[in-house]
């Protein structure tokens, strides 16, 4: 920071037009810019957590709210990669070098020779170099420089020649500080430029030298260097000693399994779990100042090849200051805790962060064509896609996702898109991303896994770790699109639950799961809306009961005895809505709430039982959207597929040959069979793209007086998709016919098909009433459009010009009032 006039005021223009728009003010500066312009200087983790305590410090002392300060510090963590990557890249390189040995530096600056004429070069800096140069007056100044070129020469890989004292015995007294090393360290690089010295041989060099500092300064090193002491206590006795690290250690573990920003890292066999744990704690009682039992020399070696990134790193720290709270330990404390922890992040992520990068700017500066190549072209892509597949139909996170009837279609395109990823030189013809995944709640958890499998898949069809390298980074830039409904992780309450009281506990445990089950069923079977999905023989009922209580004693915290993982295959092909979703958990609230359940543990069930919605209803959502969109472009495709008049004739046929036999239905076909076969041929002609030739009565009108209900129609749609499979109908004909049937429903049951008709009515009042009003509607449409623009989630949809955003307000308060 120390520059001339012009730089400094400079720099603190760019710090305030930078800080201006990352705090939600005007964005007066490209935060593009941040990277490249500090790729080339030395900033490591240990300079940007320094700038962090001076920034915190400075907003502290202006007054500014605690909380507020917090929110901040965390926010401008997020560069931290922009910022220190480049030193973190270069350094790391540097030092994989300098372990095949020395005897290549030593040579690369010129032996003793080059390192002589280097140390001439340095001291003519220094003597110029008014912030260090008064270290040196009064001094033995030959005699210094002739010591330090004898201990350099040495430290760079030449003879072991040096035979002076001690460093710290030197520089003991001197109070030197990082400024002035990091002066010294920069006289030491511009002189080895002016030499013409490369820049690969200048990083190994620094390197080297960046282990002196420690000794120079007479600080100790290791992590239990940095346990802080306040008023003769370290941290560790601040903290409570070592059974109260040992249980935020267990507390943490427990909400990073719950975080799925970092649950990939974390969800192993239970004896690696325990592993961790003890080493976890070892870790931190041996930073915060107690006995040290764990030997971090290896951390750097364990992580190196394991994809964690600042993004990693924080969220965990999060987690840790969580428990802590949870704890009750003081945030002095805690603030403290984490700082010492922060001194492992670049042990931690320094292997991600090197390899990602160079990665990256081979993608950068040499396209993708030759990745194409090394990967083997399009027949070792194909390779690779079927061991891809291979790899997905095993693994228990994500395998409900690649399965199904449609599991050929989605291996199709997904191939076609990673070709063209990797470089093929081929078109993918396919949605976009983020529309594919808009009905999905894919989790960072999940997309982890996915190239987890990815990774694997590539290496087994022997794909080099450079290849795989250069994959992952490219596969990453997908993760946003495919995120795309990801919501803004709650560790506290993540946590919070993890130590209280599970649901399936408050619900009566096993045999209170059990009893709901069972009068769930009963009522289920009672209910015209979902009665056909639950109508079976007395077997399968049993069956589905028994597997309803194990899934949801297992969702609710009780023993897991159900695997999750077929709840989506298995409901894949059940035309299951969001409207029967709906019932069943009518259905649930209902029977909690005559069986005593306090107000918060019926609420409590429900919000878990609503993620298992995309399982179930999503094989239904999808299906019928693909048919829809092909209805979309016309119905004669259909109808003439169907086999025109003659074919549908043929299907009514073989419909009333089964619905007069379906005791759901056959009462209302058996009346006047042939008189209605032939208008419901006619008009079902017609509705399937055929010729408009019914002229009968409205269906509403027809159907008015017999006691027709969603069950009934349930049971229509059922037989009349049997009867389309029994003439040999292809699936994806058969939802076009479902989707173009779907909307006769309300005319049939006698409903209107607007929504805005559908107001719930309660003590003779409609909603709108009962919310107080427009007023009071309008007023929550501001408040919550107001939320919307700041919500993550959704803020790429309402972030709009002013007008746009009043234009947006006014549609849904006005389509909320008319609904409500």
């Amino acid at each position: 920071f120390e520059k001339n006039q012009r730089k400094m005021q400079q720099m603190r223009k760019k710090f305030f037009q930078f800080i201006s728009g990352f705090f939600g003010g005007p964005a007066l500066y490209d935060s593009n810019n941040i990277k490249p312009a500090h790729y080339h200087m030395n900033i490591t983790d240990y300079h940007f957590d320094a700038l962090l305590d001076v920034f915190q410090a400075s907003l502290l002392e202006l007054g500014v709210h605690p909380d507020a300060t917090k929110d901040a510090i965390a926010a401008c963590g997020k560069i931290r990669k922009d910022v220190t990557t480049g030193c973190t890249v270069r350094m790391e390189l540097a030092a994989k070098n300098m372990e095949k040995g020395k005897d290549g530096l030593f040579k690369r600056m010129g032996g003793e020779e080059g390192i002589a004429q280097f140390m001439d070069r340095v001291y003519d800096l220094i003597q110029v170099d008014n912030r260090i140069k008064s270290w040196f007056s009064g001094k033995n100044y030959q005699a210094i420089k002739e010591g330090q070129r004898v201990y350099l020469t040495e430290l760079l890989g030449g003879p072991k020649i040096y035979k002076g004292k001690d460093l710290v015995e030197i520089h003991k007294g001197m109070g030197l500080s990082d400024y002035e090393f990091d002066c010294f360290l920069a006289n030491c690089e511009k002189a080895m430029s002016g030499l013409g010295v490369e820049d690969e041989t200048i990083d190994e060099a620094i390197v080297s030298m960046e282990p002196v500092r420690a000794a120079l300064m007479n600080r100790a090193q290791g992590l239990a260097a940095h346990a802080k002491m306040v008023d003769g206590q370290s941290i560790i006795e601040r903290f409570g000693g070592e059974m109260n690290v040992e249980s935020v250690v267990e507390m943490m573990y427990s909400g990073c399994l719950g975080d799925p920003r970092v649950r990939f890292y974390f969800e192993v066999n239970k004896e690696k779990i325990q592993g961790i744990k003890l080493k976890m704690t070892q870790l931190m009682v041996g930073a915060f100042g107690g006995a040290t039992t764990y030997d971090d020399s290896k951390m750097r070696q364990i992580h190196y090849n394991m994809n964690i990134t600042d993004y990693h790193f924080d969220a965990v720290l999060e987690n840790f200051w969580c428990a802590a709270e949870l704890m009750e330990i003081s945030n002095a404390v805690i603030s403290d805790a984490v700082e010492v922890l922060g001194k492992v992040r670049q042990m931690v992520t320094a292997g991600c962060t090197v390899r990602l990068e160079i990665a990256r700017k081979k993608c950068e500066s040499q396209g993708t064509d030759g990745l194409y190549e090394s990967l083997g072209g399009q027949q070792g892509l194909q390779t690779f896609i079927d061991k891809l597949y291979e790899t997905l139909a095993v693994d228990e996170r994500i395998k409900h996702y690649f399965s199904g009837s449609k599991v050929d279609a989605i291996k199709k395109s997904q191939g076609d898109y990673l070709a063209v990823m990797f470089g093929a030189p081929i078109q993918y013809d396919g949605r976009p991303l983020d529309r594919i995944h808009t009905v999905m709640s894919i989790s960072d958890f999940e997309f982890d896994a996915f190239l987890a499998c990815c990774a694997t898949a590539l290496r087994a069809v022997g794909a080099d770790a450079t290849n795989v390298d250069e994959c992952v980074v490219l596969l990453e830039t997908a993760r946003r699109d495919v995120l795309i409904n990801r919501r803004p992780h709650d560790v506290k309450k993540t946590q919070e639950a993890a130590s209280a009281k599970s649901v399936y506990e408050r619900l009566g445990g096993e045999m209170g799961v059990t009893n709901m089950v069972e009068t769930m069923y009963n009522q289920a079977l009672e209910d015209t809306r979902i009665r056909s999905f639950f109508e079976k023989n007395k077997a399968k009922v049993t069956t589905i009961k028994k597997k309803m209580a194990q899934f949801m004693g297992g969702i609710f915290g009780g023993p897991v005895t159900y695997d999750t993982n077929d709840l989506r295959p298995m409901h894949y092909g059940m035309n299951v809505s969001d409207y029967h979703f709906d019932a069943i958990l009518d259905i649930i609230r209902g029977v909690l709430k005559e069986s005593g359940a306090k107000p918060k543990d019926i609420t409590d069930a429900l919000l878990i039982l609503q993620p298992v919605r995309a399982d179930v209803t999503t094989g239904f959502t999808v299906r019928m959207e693909m048919a829809r969109k092909n209805v979309e472009k016309g119905k004669d495709q259909m109808f003439k597929r169907l086999g025109g008049s003659e074919g549908i004739t043929t299907l009514m046929d073989q419909f009333f040959n089964i619905g007069t036999t379906d005791v759901r239905i056959k009462e209302f076909l058996l009346k006047d069979k042939d008189r209605i076969k032939a208008g419901m041929t006619v008009y079902i002609v017609e509705m399937l793209g055929g010729p408009k030739a019914y002229k009968g009565k409205e269906l509403g009108e027809l159907h008015q007086n017999l006691g027709v209900n969603d069950y009934h129609f349930d049971a229509f749609l059922a037989d009349f998709g049997r009867a389309l499979l029994g003439a040999g109908h292809q699936d994806a004909l058969i939802d076009e016919v479902m989707v173009s049937l779907e909307p006769v429903r309300a005319d049939v049951l006698g409903r209107s098909r607007d929504v805005t008709d559908a107001a719930v009515m309660k003590d003779g009042k409609p909603l709108i009433e009962r919310y107080g009003g427009d007023m009071n509607l309008e007023t929550v449409v501001e408040s919550m459009y107001d939320k919307l623009v700041e919500d993550p989630r959704v803020r790429y949809h309402f972030e709009k010009a002013k007008a746009k955003q009043r234009q947006i307000r006014r549609k849904m308060y006005q389509y909320l009032s008319g609904a409500f």
